[in-house]
């Protein structure tokens, strides 16, 4: 039998451990997306206790019930946040430029991984894997990016703060694409059509012909001594070339993915039926079984301390002490994540964001050395868990049975402070709930054409 904890107790941990790791949780966002943020967090504490304290049954809910589920309807998610940071962020020739480079197997140091390799469309853009696998295999599992506009961090340890910055990352990691941002350069310096569209976009390009002066593989990638004595023979002028296109080349992609986010749900149209007190509808559309199941989600369950808001997250870190993927390793996740946006070129700090003002005292004040940080990793979105398993931030569960047994009955922690205690749910509780995180299944709010390779 689970150990009890009394409710009130377990909300109060979660919500300050919540506000502790969230704190520090919008480097570089856009004023819409610290107003949503904090409208979530302000949330958390009286979405839960409304519902614990709710007396209604059934498909009958109170007022205070509408307005905990309208909060996590799709209908309340806001218009896409302004891409500050990129000034081609809605720029329909980025969108292009981005979706072909997404598919390209070019990029990347042996013509055989794309972005589109660990995102596949048809896997909700993720690859099924328990850990990512492009030029070798990585220690961490692919998140989706639908909906990933909406995130402030990137990354499970949220070493990025900008869309555009995440996907430089596995450009240049050994492990992903496994190339160098000259070969990138080269590559749309060389193809007519990409070469035009970036152009157009950003102007011209340097005359990246010259050997001599621009290497074909050359950057200042850790652990590729060819790489980086190549960058080392440029002049920093032609370095600096190099890397702008580099960046720009990021850009792109965010401007494509920026276009990928959830659809509305059987969920939705719950809460839209509920909002209308149209209890035929309800009854239609779910189950007693996931009627049950949102019920535990909204109450006891206590799953609305962390996954609250129309994309059920609250953009935080967290130590839920998930196991090592292997027993021989440890992540220390945001711990060391922090670190590496602070130290980054790319962050909201640095010279490539276009933003006219630069909004960035979150990144600055950030506290690079707190134990609640240690092997804490971001929240997911839980829209159309299902097509994402395996699941946790190493691919430790295969199922989501296996995930909320976790939650029920928490192991301790190998890693720094846990932010779970004990609940009390039976299996009946779970296969309710589980039954209830179908319904978040959707299909992607994009243009079918944009979930292939660009056609003309």
């Amino acid at each position: 039998m689970t150990k009890v904890i009394p409710w009130l107790v377990l909300s109060i941990v979660f919500f300050v451990a919540g506000s502790i790791n969230n704190a520090h949780s919008t480097s570089g966002a856009s004023a819409d997306q610290e107003e949503q943020h904090d409208t979530d967090e302000s949330a958390t504490m009286d979405n839960a206790m409304s519902m614990h304290g709710s007396t209604s049954t059934g498909h009958d809910w109170n007022e205070d019930d509408i307005r905990v589920l309208r909060r996590l309807w799709i209908g309340s998610l806001p218009d896409t946040p302004p891409g500050n940071s990129n000034a081609v962020a809605e720029n329909p020739d980025a969108v292009e430029l981005g979706q072909r480079i997404f598919f390209d197997k070019r990029f990347s140091v042996n013509g055989q991984v794309a972005c589109a390799s660990c995102h596949k469309p048809e896997h909700y853009f993720t690859d099924g894997l328990q850990v990512a696998r492009g030029i070798g295999t990585t220690t961490r599992n692919a998140p989706t990016v639908v909906g990933a506009s909406y995130n402030v961090w990137f990354f499970h340890d949220g070493r990025a703060d900008s869309l555009w910055s995440q996907a430089l990352g596995p450009l240049e990691n050994p492990l992903e694409h496994g190339g160098t941002r000259s070969k990138y350069a080269r590559i749309v310096y060389s193809d007519k059509t990409l070469r035009r569209l970036y152009e157009k976009l950003f102007g011209a390009m340097p005359d990246l012909s010259d050997n001599s002066r621009f290497p074909s593989d050359a950057a200042p990638v850790s652990g590729n001594r060819a790489a980086i004595s190549a960058w080392k023979t440029m002049e920093p002028a032609d370095r600096e070339a190099v890397t702008q296109v580099f960046v720009n080349i990021g850009k792109a992609i965010e401007a494509y993915e920026r276009k990928l986010n959830p659809g509305p749900s059987k969920f939705d149209r719950y809460v839209e039926a509920a909002i209308n007190k149209d209890k035929a509808k309800m009854k239609s559309l779910y189950s007693d079984e996931e009627l049950a199941g949102l019920r535990v989600f909204m109450s006891k369950g206590n799953c609305m301390m962390c996954h609250h808001g129309p994309l059920f997250t609250d953009y935080g870190f967290h130590n839920t002490a998930t196991p090592p993927r292997t027993v021989k390793s440890y992540d220390f996740g945001r711990y060391k994540g922090v670190n590496k946006l602070k130290k980054s070129k790319f962050n909201c700090l640095g010279e490539y964001n276009d933003a006219k003002e630069k909004n960035c005292d979150e990144l600055k004040y950030l506290v690079t050395h707190r134990e609640e940080t240690y092997g804490a990793f971001k929240t997911p979105s839980l829209r159309n868990v299902s097509k994402t398993a395996p699941y946790m931030h190493a691919g430790q569960y295969k199922t989501l049975t296996d995930v909320l047994k976790h939650y029920a009955d928490p192991p301790s922690t190998k890693v720094g402070m846990s932010d779970l205690l004990p609940v009390e749910l039976d299996d009946n509780d779970l296969a309710q709930l589980e039954a209830f995180l179908h319904t978040l299944d959707s299909p992607i709010n994009a243009d079918p054409e944009l979930l292939s390779p660009y056609v003309p």
